[in-house]
Parts: C-alpha cells; sequence; structure tokens
C-alpha cells in the first residue's frame, strides 16, 4: 500500500523537476524571543506538551510479560510494562503508600512485580496492590483496591506506543494522528522491532530541533561531508496534514523515477520520507530503518532528545547486529549529534546575543512557518511580553 499523501507528494516534486519548475519565491521573518521567552515557554508546555500524547517508546521493547521501562523525560515519573495478560500499560512510577519511586533501571528490564524500596509494598503487573507487610496491624481498613497504581491512559498506533500525562484524560489515538495513520502504515513500523536508542540532553530550545527536520535548504550544506551528498540540493516538499506534517526530500535516485510509471515509484529508495507528529516527534524513513527523534523539554534553552532507531527484523547474528551498530551510529554521531543538534545549540546561543531580533526563513523554510502555525493554531500567536 502506497502512502496517498506522501505519494501525492513525491508526484508533485517529480513534475516540479520534470518541468524545472522552482517555487515562488518567499521569506518570512520570526522574533527571537520566540525561543527564549520563559513565560512563553511555560505556555507551551501546559499547552502542547504535557497536554498531548506523546510517543514514549515501541511496543517491541516489550516482548514479554514482566518486560518494562522507566521513563522520566516529561517530568513525572512513569513506568509503561507488559503485563502477564499481554497488554502494554502505563502507571505514574510512584507507591501510593508514601510516594516513593517504584522502579529503577536503565533500558527495558523484567520483574514480576513492582516492590516498593521502603515498606515493600507490592503491586502486580497490572497496577493492583497485592501485598502490605503487617497490613492488618498497621492498616486494619485499608481498601486495597483504592490504592492500585495510577495508571494512564496508553494507545498503540502502529508500533509506537502513546501516553497520556494525565490520569484523568483519556487518549482518543485515531482522533490525534488522523489522516497520517495510513501513511505511516505503509512502513511497516508496527513490524519493525526496535534496536538502539539514545538519550542526551541539548542546551537548545525545543522548537528548534524540529524545525532543523522541516528544513530543506541545509541538507547539502550543512550534511555535505555526511549524508549530504546522497541528496539533491533543495529538492523537496512538506504538507501540513491536520497537526502534522509530512514531508519528501528527494535523494540523487530520485530523478530515476522520471523513467518509472508510478506503480513502479519506491519512496524509500527515491527520497526520504519525514513525519512531524505533534508535538514533539520526527520519525524519518530511511531506505533499510527507520528513526524517531522525540523532544521533551526541560527548560527554553533545554531539550531531552530520545533517539530510537527501529529495524525489519531482530538481529540474526553477530555480522548483522555490527552492521546495524554502525548505521546507528553514523546517523545519532556522525549526523544529528555533529551536525543538527550541534547547529541547534549554536542557535539557542545567539538568539540572547542581540545580533538579531528576527531570525529569517527562505523559501526552502517554509515548513517551518506551518509547524508554527501549528503552535498558533493550539496556543495563540505568539506575542512577547
Amino acid at each position: 500500500m502506497n502512502p496517498p499523501v506522501l505519494t501525492n507528494l513525491f508526484a508533485r516534486l517529480l513534475e516540479q523537476v520534470r518541468t524545472n519548475d522552482k517555487p515562488t519565491p518567499v521569506s518570512a521573518s520570526v522574533d527571537t524571543r520566540f525561543y527564549t521567552d520563559q513565560s512563553w515557554f511555560e505556555k507551551e508546555l501546559a499547552s502542547v506538551i504535557q497536554s498531548q500524547p506523546l510517543i514514549v517508546g515501541h511496543t517491541s521493547m516489550l516482548k514479554k510479560s514482566g518486560d518494562q521501562f522507566v521513563h522520566d523525560h516529561t517530568g513525572k515519573p512513569i513506568i509503561v510494562v507488559r503485563g502477564k495478560d499481554d497488554t502494554i500499560r502505563a502507571f505514574l512510577n510512584v507507591c501510593r503508600h508514601r510516594g516513593v519511586r517504584l522502579a529503577n533501571g536503565e533500558g527495558v528490564f523484567n520483574r514480576p512485580s513492582f516492590v516498593c524500596p521502603y515498606h515493600n509494598w507490592v503491586y502486580d503487573l497490572e497496577g493492583n496492590l497485592s501485598n502490605v507487610p503487617l497490613q492488618e496491624e498497621c492498616f486494619p481498613d485499608l481498601d486495597v483496591t483504592c490504592h492500585s497504581l495510577k495508571e494512564l491512559s496508553l494507545e498503540i498506533c502502529e508500533g509506537l506506543i502513546f501516553v497520556s500525562l494525565d490520569p484523568e484524560r483519556a487518549l482518543d489515538i485515531d482522533a490525534h494522528m488522523g489522516g497520517i495513520q495510513k501513511e505511516l502504515a505503509a512502513f511497516n513500523s508496527a513490524d519493525h522491532v526496535f534496536f538502539r536508542e539514545s538519550v542526551t540532553v541539548k542546551k537548545t530550545n525545543w522548537k528548534l530541533i524540529i524545525e532543523a527536520f522541516l528544513d530543506g535548504y541545509h541538507v547539502a550544506r550543512l550534511h555535505r561531508k555526511t549524508v549530504g551528498p546522497m541528496f539533491m540540493d533543495s529538492v523537496s516538499m512538506c504538507q501540513r496534514v491536520d497537526n502534522h506534517a509530512l514531508s519528501v526530500v528527494a535523494r540523487k535516485e530520485f530523478e530515476q523515477a522520471l523513467q518509472l510509471e508510478p506503480e513502479q515509484w519506491d519512496l524509500r529508495h527515491h527520497a526520504s520520507c519525514a513525519f512531524y507528529i505533534f508535538p514533539n516527534t520526527e520519525i524519518i524513513i530511511h531506505p533499510d530503518y527507520i528513526s524517531y527523534l522525540s523532544l521533551f523539554p526541560t527548560a527554553v534553552d533545554e531539550t531531552i532528545v530520545v533517539h530510537g532507531c527501529l529495524i525489519n527484523e531482530e538481529p540474526k547474528d553477530e555480522k548483522a547486529r555490527a552492521h546495524w551498530e554502525r548505521a546507528f551510529d553514523i546517523i545519532e554521531n556522525g549526523v544529528f549529534q555533529a551536525e543538527d543538534l550541534f547547529v541547534c545549540e549554536q542557535a539557542q546561543l545567539g538568539m540572547s546575543s542581540g545580533a538579531n531580533k528576527e531570525l529569517l526563513f527562505g523559501t526552502y523554510e517554509m515548513p517551518i512557518m506551518d509547524f508554527h502555525q501549528i503552535l498558533a493554531d493550539t496556543m495563540g500567536a505568539y506575542k512577547p511580553e
């Protein structure tokens, strides 16, 4: 199944190349305080980040009952676990007795239950309070059914695990994803398997990172020593879909598609497709694997960046594992860290220097304005105090 919106973008971009039809020149500007304003940042956290479904992982991270991982990047302690009934759930990682954190660990680990280290209250994998030491002596009137772990609404879409940070707010993932769910399904992300993940803290406003992946102007320049030679210069197209955005960036092989019938187009071979999933995730479809970057702002000038790699199947041997280790290292350290995230941090340093009161955006950076409009539609246009 071809992704309908991305295929349409691909066809329109092909026509531009065939006819040498350049986009109409256009420019825009943005107040630099958009990236440094503390009060606006707090509004973004409340209105955008904390109130929307957030991607915390992929179902393949949790293969069997008891597999779990902690997720602290939102400022709320969360534990995500596969239960004995094979259902994946998310809970606040907090004991209902004295509020102590229940689970600690790096990556994915396996435990048969949650045990509070303070007083050894025990919860099963479904979040039910199953044992209270000396219950009759200490808490004779305790109703254990009222002290289950606080569950967070969790939904799965094409293998991606979405969680609501508010225990009282239910998710409607179909409404949230809207028209891009079919687009993502075309790349079989649900059938991919988790390979690696990095977590880094970058000194930059979260919006600058989103913008870096909506900018077709920089690819041939910033990435000239890495992936830039694989792409045509500034041949890309982006389209907003609901509160999300889809983009197609032409690889060097793109012109081959001029000689092919539409049913022969291969979007993963001829181009790179990318998804901006509102509010804080970028998904990049590489020729043979998928990257996702989820951004969790911790300050107006600081962001936790989670970069995960999804591959078609579990590595069958050490040779295959070494191949994927190299692939992950190239994109993580050679491209994202050394280039994209590096310039975002450098830009943040420049924001408060006084050199610029406004940032300029040109023709091939216009998808960034769509992103800004998505934010404005959610929380209003930026107005510095």
